[in-house]
């Protein structure tokens, strides 16, 4: 966990992760990177610490987040699997 936060305790943390999914939830064309940055930011962890809890490269994690290279569908899936996301296309209402 990053040191520059006080722990949660286990009610505020699951909490958080609940905020954290419905905001997710609520803006579904938001562009992976940006998903990953923002689940490791609300879980109060490093970039280290992010990539070897999904097994990636802090390197790739970092590349990812900075939109420098676009992750592998294998990566993807790594990278969000920590709040139990996939990667997909939104689905599309239909218009009658």
């Amino acid at each position: 966990m990053d040191k520059r936060f006080t722990p949660l305790s286990p009610a505020e943390a699951l909490q958080a992760r609940r905020a954290l999914a419905d905001e997710l939830a609520a803006d579904p064309g938001m562009p992976i990177p940006a998903v990953i940055r923002k689940i490791r930011v609300s879980l109060r962890l490093t970039i280290a610490e992010y990539a070897k809890l999904c097994g990636v490269s802090a390197r790739t994690l970092q590349d990812v987040e900075r939109e420098e290279s676009s992750p592998t569908l294998a990566t993807a899936e790594k990278l969000l699997r920590p709040m139990g996301m996939v990667p997909g296309a939104a689905p599309k209402l239909r218009q009658r």
